[in-house]
């Protein structure tokens, strides 16, 4: 037991009413913890385990979720940052979840949050308006307003008694489970993964130059593929503002683009491999980000297949492919399931703008349920989290119930046509930059790019073509106060440094748009001449 742990337990639940109430002690529950107290409202969080950082918080018991040993965040560390509180700069661009975990340590003492945190607090059934009732009986009664933190990957989703995987005789495990490869089940074992989700790429790896005797990775319907590094540099820094010109989704630019720089770079589909060419558009469904496994392929340590299309005992056929292989161990990395289980009702997540539940004034929200195509769920939980803490102090408001059904209806329908192969299975899927400028906008905290270009034109080029994108843009305002100047310097220091590939592709972004404006400047002028010409003739 740690230091700051031993006050915590020591307290004795004797309150029976909280302003609100906070459940989940990961990373976004210190974020909606963080910014209601920040409101000067009464809040609490109840996390279950003995540690805040939910499913950073490792754990040798396998009954018990989270990373595995090994486990390395996916996205960089410029997704990572709190806008107000940045990651220590010792820290590798990809940090372990050791360093995810100290960080969060870190968040909660600078921010004085522990004396608002209680630890061992499992909440086992939540009631209308708002009693909660945890495992040992006690009961938080009239609880105001309530923040749902507990995240994504809580409840497997295992298809192990479903056909065609009842018919397999050898043994299964979910990556929920998964601590380490030196286990008996994957020892000299020939293994098939099931998923292509990051996950299911690192394990494949890991497994295959470690114990396994054969590793397969089976993706159903494909799956779209980014390198995590592009030279000595993060890839998905590559993405400036600039670069939303060519639109969120799939359309001729979008396509131009990825025909130039994406697939020239890594292949059809991010990896070229045939098995695994994606059914959905370039940015309508997830990206992967560990590429890494490809690299394994290409030495013939993990074998690609498709979808499976047949079980027999343990002989496994896959689609378009009549020889069957015989697998040992099918490690399901199948996701999880989008399930509160204290809730009632499972019909909880018709929310407005992915926050905020129907039918109940506005006094239940949740954060951390968005999931990017790619980017990092913390860089869209904190402004959830700030507007949560917002509208429950009064200072921002919603629509009325009708007007956030009709936007809900709304947001639905484009979401299904946006993500048609992933809509029901993962409905909490958005594009980052779509999404964040939708809840910056509800604060009020979007950068004010057409002030910046008249008032800070130097600030505006750097901001908009020449930078990712971070969480601190949405601190930097019109660059006029000390802490958006603050801001805009967290800001920079996330910009690659000169030798980088990142100046070279952006150079290249910036001198393609260049062209085309130049183009479409001398065409101008064309046409005019043409109307001139035919007005006097």
């Amino acid at each position: 037991m740690t230091e700051f742990e031993q006050p915590l337990l020591l307290e004795t639940e004797n309150r029976n009413k909280h302003g609100v109430v906070v459940i989940g002690g990961g990373w976004t529950g210190l974020y909606a913890l963080k910014y209601l107290l920040g409101e000067g409202l009464d809040a609490h969080l109840y996390e279950s385990r003995s540690n805040i950082g939910g499913i950073w918080y490792f754990a040798e018991n396998e009954a018990i979720g989270g990373v595995y040993k090994s486990a390395h965040a996916t996205s960089s560390k410029t997704f990572l940052h709190a806008s107000d509180f940045p990651f220590p700069s010792s820290v590798g661009e990809f940090p372990s979840h050791e360093e995810v975990l100290a960080y969060l340590h870190s968040y909660a003492d600078h921010f004085k949050l522990w004396s608002n945190i209680h630890l061992n607090s499992k909440i086992v059934r939540v009631e209308p308006q708002w009693i909660l009732t945890f495992d040992d009986g006690l009961k938080i009664v009239s609880c105001d307003y309530l923040v749902v933190c507990s995240g994504q990957h809580q409840i497997a989703n295992d298809p192990r008694s479903t056909y065609p995987f009842n018919q397999f005789t050898g043994t299964f495990s979910h990556s929920i489970a998964y601590k380490s490869p030196y286990d008996n089940k994957f020892t000299n074992k020939r293994i098939l993964i099931v998923g292509g989700g990051e996950t299911g790429s690192d394990l494949a790896v890991e497994l295959s130059v470690t114990v396994a005797k054969t590793v397969y990775m089976s993706i159903r319907e494909g799956q779209w593929f980014q390198s995590r590094i592009l030279g000595q540099q993060p890839a998905d820094v590559m993405y400036t503002m600039l670069m939303r010109i060519f639109g969120y989704y799939n359309n001729i630019l979008v396509r131009c683009w990825r025909r130039m720089f994406f697939v020239p770079m890594w292949g059809i589909g991010g990896t070229g491999v045939r098995e695994w060419a994606p059914t959905v558009p370039f940015l309508h469904g997830f990206i992967n980000k560990s590429r890494e496994v490809v690299d394994h392929i290409a030495l013939d340590r993990v074998i690609p297949k498709r979808g499976i299309a047949n079980i027999d005992r343990q002989l496994i056929t896959f689609d378009k492919d009549e020889t069957p292989v015989e697998v040992d161990h099918i490690l399901l990395c199948t996701g999880y399931q989008w399930t509160h289980p204290f809730f009632p009702s499972s019909d909880i997540h018709d929310l407005y703008k992915l926050v905020f539940a129907s039918g109940v004034n506005g006094t239940l929200a949740f954060v951390g349920t968005a999931r990017p195509v790619f980017g990092s769920i913390p860089a869209l939980a904190e402004l959830q989290a700030r507007w949560v803490a917002a509208v429950f102090s009064g200072r921002c408001h919603l629509p009325s119930e009708k007007v956030m059904a009709q936007r809900r209806r709304a947001y639905w329908t484009r979401h299904a046509s946006l993500y048609p192969h992933d809509h029901k299975r993962l409905k909490q899927l958005v594009n980052l930059f779509e999404f964040t400028d939708v809840i910056g906008d509800e604060l009020g905290v979007r950068v004010n790019l057409f002030y910046l270009f008249f008032r800070h034109p130097s600030a505006w080029f750097r901001i908009y073509c020449a930078s990712p994108w971070s969480p601190f843009l949405f601190r930097i305002g019109r660059l006029s106060s000390d802490d958006e100047k603050l801001a805009y310097q967290r800001h920079r220091a996330c910009i690659p440094k000169k030798d980088q590939t990142f100046h070279r592709f952006n150079d290249v972004m910036l001198g393609a748009w260049f062209l085309v404006l130049i183009s479409l400047f001398f065409s101008f002028i064309f046409i005019l001449m043409l109307l001139f010409f035919y007005a006097f003739t």
